[in-house]
């Protein structure tokens, strides 16, 4: 699976690298936004033990009482016209099973820290009002003490609305890279503002 995503990454970024504007018209300055977030530990959970194809049959993985709510905030800044870093810290309280202790009993919701650094491979550039766009990066978490590192990778859309203001809605998929880290969906959305203009 993480070959897969890292395959798709090289050939995204040779595409995108070969197809832009080398003046960089419309590379994004410096942002900082606020997301509102949704955590889905049941829904990846049961991906993994009874496929894609089960969990649409149940028609279970939107429900939002699935999810646990949380806040993010984010710093965003454009490399070039179609890839962005974006970096973001985000709170939530909620209940989290460990992957290396699956049986240990329940502690209730406790405060959730995590923060993650993503490139943002963007399909068109500012300019449109309109752009989607996939992200892969790296993430660290704590929870009770337990320290974790994940692999956020996903899609998403952004809305330009006033261009220096944007609307940003995500979706990922976190992969596990330490034993303390659990499989989950990520959703977001939010609004961020750009200081100074274009770069």
């Amino acid at each position: 699976m993480k070959r897969i995503f890292l395959i798709v990454l090289i050939a995204i970024s040779f595409t995108a690298l070969n197809a832009q504007d080398t003046k960089n018209m419309y590379t994004k300055g410096k942002t900082f936004g606020l997301q509102f977030t949704l955590h889905d530990y049941k829904t990846a959970s049961e991906i993994r033990n009874g496929g894609m194809s089960q969990v649409l049959t149940k028609q279970q993985w939107n429900k939002l009482s699935r999810m646990r709510p949380g806040i993010a905030v984010n710093y965003t800044e454009g490399l070039n016209d179609n890839f962005d870093v974006n970096a973001r810290f985000g709170f939530s309280y909620l209940e989290y099973q460990l992957t290396n202790k699956p049986f240990e009993r329940s502690v209730g919701s406790k405060p959730y820290f995590e923060g993650d650094v993503n490139l943002f491979m963007k399909l068109t550039s500012d300019q449109y009002f309109v752009s989607p766009f996939l992200s892969l990066g790296a993430g660290a978490s704590v929870w009770r003490g337990y320290y974790a590192a994940y692999i956020p990778a996903g899609a998403g859309l952004q809305l330009n609305l006033f261009d220096q203001t944007f609307f940003i809605l995500q979706a990922q998929y976190r992969m596990p890279v330490t034993v303390n880290a659990s499989h989950n969906l990520f959703y977001s959305f939010g609004i961020q503002g750009t200081l100074g203009g274009k770069k």
